[in-house]
């Protein structure tokens, strides 16, 4: 009676095999989503008949600075955040390899020899033996596809972050050398600014020696010269930390270090063609590497689920062993066997690493989906940024001008006993404090543009 039972219970048991071996076709992730409507335009873009710049990955070509892109080539060729980049890749990959390999049936070889002496007993007993063993998990579930979903996922996550530190990189190069020109330039006009208050200075002092001009007069100028040693004094250290900085973005031994000399106001200021709201997500590569870690723990996930179900395996081993060390006449030995092993109490353990890897998928989530406003919320700040950056330099064009008029009539009348000294040296003050702003409102300008392509993605897509 027990014979029929048996029978009934493997024909079961196969039937049941072959059916999940039927129905089970690897791992296929359902991406979650949120709900997100983009608009149909950028509510800071505006009309304009000037020519629009297209973007591209090689986006700082159009700002025509050979010095720029000499200083880019070199940051890609040599910065530690770009080669970094490429590590996490490299990683990545080999973790991808380690996935396959562990899908994959695995061969183990051994071998021995042996001299075995009992006390008491004379000879040595010696024995030889050589063996293979091969094993196979049959992914019956989909967990070890998942695995493999999960790694991939990974490793496109990384080579988006190496295209995402690459337009942080350049962007932040341009930047940084748009700073230094600034405060070279300011430095300059310090400089400048500087010995013409100590000839001022000599002028007072020869004046107050004949009694043309009081003490106060004289403290006065003087106070003026050392305010303005002062900030010369700050600029030199400010211009020496921005070279330091722009240094170490290049991969280069800040100690000798020059960065090259350029004109700030001759460089070309492009304007970049923003698109349109619903092309962002294509277009930025930091919103791709987002995507795809969440894929990546949507396939986590999974792993994490399927984990509960029982694993199947295959294994098989061929030995043969001698009582001599030379193999001669072996005794030959055939395993063949399968195995499954299934969890039947472990404290609840893989369920809470199911609710561990659902919560961080809700979390990645939304994290992606801020992501999305974030960049939503960049791109509509940049475009009016560099609307301000435009009208706040023209009207500082024109202050200039209304500031040198003041004081080349100031220090006419000044001269001519009719002005006082006091008013001639607000006017030369607020001068130098309007020429430093234009080099500021320049660079803010400079910025925008650049921040323009930077947020817009640099030119990148995502089937890059």
């Amino acid at each position: 009676m027990l014979l029929p039972v048996k029978r009934t219970l493997l024909t079961y048991l196969a039937v049941g095999c072959c059916t999940l071996l039927l129905t089970a076709c690897g791992y296929n992730p359902k991406h979650e989503t949120l709900p997100l409507e983009l608009s149909a335009k950028w509510q800071a873009a505006e009309e304009s008949t000037l020519e629009y710049t297209a973007a591209n990955s090689e986006w700082w070509l159009s700002f025509q600075s050979p010095q720029l892109n000499e200083l880019i080539a070199k940051a890609l060729e040599a910065s530690p955040d770009l080669l970094m980049a490429q590590q996490r890749i490299l990683q990545a990959e080999a973790q991808l390899g380690i996935t396959h390999a562990s899908a994959l049936p695995n061969l183990d070889a051994s071998g021995s020899v042996g001299f075995n002496k009992q006390l008491g007993e004379s000879g040595n007993k010696k024995s030889s033996g050589l063996g293979l063993s091969t094993s196979y998990e049959i992914d019956l579930w989909g967990r070890v596809a998942a695995e493999r979903s999960a790694s991939e996922a990974t490793l496109a996550s990384k080579v988006y972050d190496w295209h995402a530190t690459r337009l942080t990189l350049t962007a932040a190069v341009a930047s940084s050398w748009f700073k230094w020109l600034v405060l070279d330039g300011q430095q300059r006009n310090a400089v400048w600014y500087l010995q013409a208050a100590e000839q001022q200075l000599d002028f007072i002092e020869a004046g107050y020696k004949r009694g043309s001009t009081t003490r106060v007069d004289l403290a006065k100028q003087r106070k003026q010269v050392l305010t303005r040693q002062a900030n010369l004094n700050k600029l030199i250290h400010q211009r020496f930390a921005a070279s330091n900085a722009l240094a170490i973005l290049l991969g280069e031994v800040p100690q000798g270090f020059q960065p090259p000399q350029g004109n700030l106001v001759s460089l070309h200021i492009p304007r970049t063609n923003p698109g349109l709201p619903t092309e962002i997500l294509t277009r930025r590569p930091d919103l791709a590497r987002e995507e795809a870690m969440l894929r990546a723990v949507d396939a986590n996930v999974a792993v994490a689920r399927k984990a509960i179900y029982p694993s199947f395996s295959l294994n098989a081993s061929a030995r043969l062993a001698s009582d001599t060390l030379s193999l001669s006449d072996p005794t030959k030995t055939l395993n063949l066997g399968a195995g499954i092993t299934q969890s039947i109490f472990d404290f609840g353990k893989r369920r809470r690493q199911i609710e561990l890897s659902e919560a961080r998928q809700q979390e990645m989530l939304l994290s992606y989906y801020k992501v999305v406003l974030t960049a939503l919320a960049e791109v509509e700040d940049a475009l009016s940024n560099e609307q301000l950056s435009r009208k706040l330099e023209v009207q500082q064009q024109q202050l200039i001008k209304e500031n040198r008029l003041i004081v080349t009539h100031t220090e006419r009348l000044y001269k001519a006993g009719a002005e006082k000294l006091t008013n001639l040296l607000d006017a030369q003050a607020d001068e130098l404090q309007a020429e430093d702003q234009l080099l500021v409102l320049y660079q803010d300008r400079l910025n925008a543009s650049l921040n323009v392509y930077k947020v817009l993605g640099g030119g990148w897509q995502v089937n890059e």
